[in-house]
């Protein structure tokens, strides 16, 4: 097509939530169309168009404006700029190790936080968008954000003041920053690390300690944030053997988020966790891996089955969350069908169905990702 006045072409790295198409866009190679002319942008579509069918331009209306858009599309605009960011602040792990952080860098990162901060008390339908910065390309910045998202979600469940929320999002942005000192190599490697490789692995922890001491401008918090992020509460972690509250409450907070992160994203050796596989796994390590009071603060956060979700059940059929029961892993659900809405079922107190389990939210991102659903 011919491009007036009135609209733009622009590269789809650069897209952002409530941005309107000024024509079609059409799958490359094909006819197909994805998107029709006038349709406002939101982040779903975007990751989409980027990671799935692999758009290279989209024409857009220049009418948008911040002014016109809703509170929810500025935070995704937001949470969109800061992984920008934190991509030219830590470069790609494919790039040249890092071997300081700068000073520059380091008000980068400040903003980030606050933004995100702004971002995420405005908005809270964080797991959503948690899942759609995740792909096959997941480098440490994508995964440092998502875990600072998550680890802010948490902090708000836990009332932390606002102050240390500063202090939260900021070391969990920072958490994984030692990984851009090691070979790159061995930080894309897709199979099992030899031992000497997972020694290396094992410094990151260290090595961002330092790169932040020797910038001087982050308090100890941070710093031991940073630092401890693998210890375990029990005491088996990694680098110092610290257990329960010789832990700093922040490193506590990042490695929940952490290690769902982990667990939920996409690696080149297999295939995502689900929500719930994760949960119950989480569940599982409380006063073992972690502090009992923050997973469930996490799982208050991050209820799996939320009421009125749609779920897919262990035997084939479908069904509501009606209400939650306290186990967050077996809620009271009624079934639904064709012919309409049917029996109630209590799942954690009904002894009858102990052996019947929720196997995937109908909406589950991941999920609809594997099943290659279309925008």
């Amino acid at each position: 097509m011919t491009a007036d006045s009135s609209m733009m072409r622009i590269n789809v790295e650069e897209l952002e939530s409530g941005m309107v198409t000024a024509d079609n866009v059409v799958e490359p190679g094909t006819d197909r169309v994805l998107l029709l002319k006038d349709t406002v942008l939101d982040s779903v579509m975007i990751f989409n168009l980027k990671e799935r069918y692999n758009v290279g331009e989209v024409y857009i209306k220049k009418t948008f404006s911040s002014s016109t858009i809703s509170e929810e599309m500025k935070a995704e605009i937001n949470i969109h700029q800061s992984l920008s960011t934190l991509k030219d602040v830590f470069g790609s792990d494919d790039a040249k190790p890092l071997t300081e952080f700068t000073n520059e860098a380091a008000e980068q990162i400040n903003n980030v936080t606050n933004d995100l901060i702004t971002s995420l008390y405005a908005d809270d339908n964080i797991l959503l968008k948690m899942h759609q910065l995740q792909s096959y390309d997941d480098y440490t910045y994508k995964h440092c954000l998502r875990v600072a998202m998550m680890s802010v979600t948490i902090g708000k469940s836990l009332d932390l003041p606002r102050n240390r929320m500063h202090d939260l999002c900021e070391a969990a942005l920072l958490h994984d920053l030692g990984k851009r000192t090691i070979d790159v190599d061995i930080i894309r490697k897709p199979g099992r690390l030899t031992d000497d490789e997972f020694l290396a692995i094992k410094k990151h922890p260290q090595n961002g300690y330092l790169l932040l001491r020797k910038n001087g401008g982050y308090s100890e918090e941070v710093m031991n944030a940073v630092l401890m992020h693998h210890e375990k509460f029990d005491g088996t972690g990694y680098p110092l053997g610290l257990k329960g509250e010789q832990i700093t409450y922040l490193a506590r907070i990042i490695t929940v988020a952490d290690v769902y992160d982990a667990l939920t994203s996409n690696r080149p050796y297999r295939q995502p966790w689900s929500v719930a596989e994760a949960e119950e796994f989480m569940m599982g390590g409380a006063n073992t891996h972690f502090d009992y009071d923050i997973i469930t603060a996490f799982l208050n956060a991050f209820a799996p089955y939320p009421v009125g979700e749609k779920v897919q059940l262990s035997d084939g059929r479908r069904a509501i969350v009606v209400s939650t029961t306290t186990n967050v892993l077996r809620p009271v659900i009624r079934i639904t069908s064709e012919k309409g809405e049917g029996e109630v079922i209590d799942l954690y107190n009904d002894f009858k169905y102990l052996t019947l389990s929720i196997k995937a939210l109908e909406s589950d991102p991941v999920k609809a990702k594997q099943e290659g659903k279309a925008i």
